[in-house]
């Protein structure tokens, strides 16, 4: 039985004639919150969000992969349902105090500034950390990713 995740990426993959490659699937916000995964799955597909960032110590207590350029997600919205795919165009690492305001104004959120973007982050990546028994500062590194919607079904 093919899932509707499976089904998507037939499709993309049929449409594109795009061969040998994978998926994995993903959602922005927490899992229980579907609201919140809904808002920032609006802002994606409406083009104003295109980057995101997390610490690097995320992806090593997750045992998760960093993304890669190249990578392609089916992203999920809040009932875990695929809406969309989405492919990285850009990944690196950059201390948390070097993300540029490009890449704030990318995120979509806030008031766009870097200013803003800090102060959100700082709090939200602390809070994300302490899961981890980790400490979170401004001189950790952060992967800095920036993606784009290569096919929805809207």
């Amino acid at each position: 039985m093919t899932t509707p995740a499976e089904k998507m990426w037939h499709d993309f993959t049929t449409k594109n004639k795009i061969e040998g490659k994978t998926y994995q699937t993903r959602w922005f916000g927490p899992q229980d919150q579907p609201d919140e995964i809904n808002r920032l799955n609006a802002l994606i597909l409406s083009g104003k969000k295109r980057s995101t960032s997390k610490p690097l110590a995320y992806y090593s207590a997750e045992q998760e992969a960093v993304p890669q350029v190249g990578d392609y997600f089916i992203l999920l919205n809040g009932d875990m349902k695929p809406i969309a795919i989405i492919q990285t165009v850009v990944s690196e690492l950059v201390p948390f105090l070097r993300i540029s305001g490009e890449h704030a104004y990318n995120e979509g959120e806030g008031d766009l500034s870097i200013e803003d973007w800090r102060a959100r982050s700082l709090a939200k990546f602390t809070k994300l950390m302490q899961k981890y028994d980790t400490q979170f500062t401004e001189d950790k590194p952060v992967v800095s990713e920036v993606f784009e919607v290569v096919y929805s079904e809207k």
